[in-house]
């Protein structure tokens, strides 16, 4: 649920690019490349949870260098969620539009529902 919610907040504006559970870090890598045929000036590269950690580390570290292959006509930006932060009881709200950023942005969502941060697991 959380990908359509953010492919909606993107709308046409930025190329979607998502790395999910089972789905190898190479083809991600490869995707990411493709956007350079794309029109948009802005890519967003979308971790969601169950992505093995050694894809996760991989896509991760590949971020600066994707950045500066696809420059100066892409702007590459990373969301990474882990844990529980993708699950129904949290909202995902994101601003289409270009961001005024001159380097890669990642981003670690990382959030624990307030049950379960109190310890009521």
């Amino acid at each position: 649920m959380i990908v359509a919610r953010v492919a909606a907040a993107l709308g046409e504006a930025v190329a979607l690019v998502v790395a999910r559970a089972g789905r190898k870090g190479e083809d991600v890598v490869a995707e990411l490349r493709a956007t350079r045929r794309d029109e948009r000036d802005s890519v967003l590269l979308l971790i969601v949870p169950g992505v093995s950690a050694l894809d996760r580390a991989m896509l991760r570290g590949a971020i600066g260098p994707l950045a500066i292959e696809l420059a100066p006509s892409k702007r590459l930006n990373a969301v990474d969620i882990v844990g529980d932060a993708a699950d129904e009881h949290h909202t995902v709200a994101a601003k289409a539009g270009r961001a005024d950023v001159s380097a890669p942005v990642a981003v670690v969502v990382a959030a624990r529902r307030a049950d379960r941060a109190a310890g009521d697991e």
